[in-house]
């Protein structure tokens, strides 16, 4: 064997022992979460938690939902029916430059006047657009307020206006 053949075989060797119940370099007790912590959720490094935020359940659906009609860009969907056609192209228009494959939706917040707003980022093949989805309560169900978009930027761009704060379990992976 050569010199590299013998170094790949340490390094491998030394990797298959660490995984088959090696010395763990990450006491059990950093791992999870401690009795009392709250849920933790994955992160988008533009709009941040992805979970359920501190919005009613329906509402988190609406948003999904209403979300995923414009993904799919068809404006006969059902969640579309009492919007603005107008409004509708203007916002197919907006996404049409990104050419969306998926989207996030952020942890929806609770405004003081009862309204929810949620965090959205739409992702394309080279570009991604985020904004705002605003959703208002009225006649027993919510409906869209309104949704604010900022302009499409390249993938690998965030801008300067985010800074990095992973939580202390995400340190170590």
């Amino acid at each position: 064997m050569r010199w590299a053949e013998y170094c790949l075989l340490f390094c491998f060797s030394g990797a298959l022992a660490a995984q088959s119940g090696g010395p763990e370099t990450i006491p059990e007790s950093l791992k999870r979460p401690q009795l009392g912590e709250g849920l933790r959720y994955p992160q988008d490094t533009i709009i941040g938690p992805l979970g359920p935020g501190t919005a009613p359940e329906p509402a988190l659906q609406f948003a999904r939902n209403f979300l995923q009609g414009l993904l799919a860009r068809d404006p006969e969907a059902p969640i579309f029916t009492d919007a603005d056609p107008a409004f509708l192209r203007e916002l197919f228009e907006a996404l049409g430059a990104v050419e969306p494959r998926r989207f996030r939706l952020g942890g929806g917040r609770e405004e003081p006047d009862g309204s929810v707003s949620f965090l959205v980022r739409f992702i394309g093949r080279d570009q991604w657009i985020a904004g705002e989805l605003y959703l208002q309560f009225s006649d027993d169900q919510w409906n869209l307020d309104d949704i604010v978009l900022e302009k499409p930027r390249e993938i690998g761009q965030a801008g300067p206006e985010y800074r990095f704060d992973f939580s202390p379990y995400e340190r170590f992976f």
